[in-house]
């Protein structure tokens, strides 16, 4: 009986640590949330970056704004930009997860996409199934270069979101 209780303490040791860990690493990584209240009162958008999106919208009028103003909300740390521009064809990632949840995805995409420019390497989006876009883009942070792909798709209201992204070529820039 002592050594199940020795083994179930140690286990819980073993959990609290794990979890606190992982609470490190991720709390590492963010550097600064601008802002943590993701939630907008009525039809109000958020804050326009680089002039994406007119008053009163979510996304952008194409792939290529998507991609655009998600990456600056990315560099301003604009958590809350952030979670305009990012969905899917049924709409908002953030009506579709816990907040607690999208917080956390949101601070470990701010974090992997860090940078400090970014370019298109390809002159148009490469076309997929179900309207989607993939864009190439390179990332510069200090001496790290990096090309991943972010697809965009066509969400509620015409409106293009940031569906998805390539982080694995990215953990570098997480630090």
């Amino acid at each position: 009986m002592q050594q199940i209780k020795q083994n179930s303490r140690a286990g819980v040791r073993l959990g609290t640590a794990v979890a606190g860990a992982a609470l490190l690493i991720a709390s590492a990584c963010a550097r600064q949330a601008v802002s943590t209240d993701l939630s907008l009162p009525g039809p109000v958008a958020p804050p326009s970056i680089g002039g994406a999106s007119p008053a009163g919208t979510v996304g952008a009028a194409t792939g290529r704004g998507a991609v655009e103003a998600f990456l600056a909300a990315v560099k301003a740390q604009d958590l809350q930009a952030m979670s305009g521009l990012w969905g899917n064809e049924k709409g908002l990632a953030r009506h579709q997860y816990k907040r607690d949840e999208l917080e956390k995805r949101l601070v470990i995409m701010q974090c992997l996409l860090q940078h400090d420019q970014f370019r298109f390497v390809e002159a148009g989006p490469r076309l997929q199934t179900g309207g989607r876009q993939e864009h190439l883009v390179e990332l510069k942070k200090g001496k790290l270069t990096a090309q991943t792909t972010v697809t965009t798709v066509g969400g509620p209201n015409a409106r293009q979101l940031v569906e998805d992204i390539d982080v694995s070529k990215l953990r570098d820039f997480c630090s």
